[in-house]
């Protein structure tokens, strides 16, 4: 099947977006983190100009993924909002 990946979280920091993507692979969720190299050569201060470090995943698994999240956030675990 040939999904595309969509963004289903954004992080100021790269470390967030992993701690992210650890969780979603431990649920059998392939995942990938975008853009965490531009965020580390010109720093956290730029991240919003860039829109963020971002975790995505397959459109298929997009919905699962974010329940996940969202319920993760909801438990009171730290979580950076997106």
């Amino acid at each position: 099947m040939n999904d595309v990946l969509v963004t289903v979280a954004e992080f100021q920091f790269g470390h967030e977006a992993h701690l992210a993507k650890t969780l979603l692979e431990s649920e059998g969720i392939e995942c990938f983190v975008a853009d965490d190299n531009i965020n580390r050569v010109y720093g956290g201060a730029l991240t919003p100009v860039f829109g963020g470090v971002k975790l995505q995943v397959r459109s298929s698994d997009a919905e699962r993924a974010g329940k996940i999240l969202d319920e993760i956030e909801a438990a009171g675990e730290e979580l950076p909002p997106e």
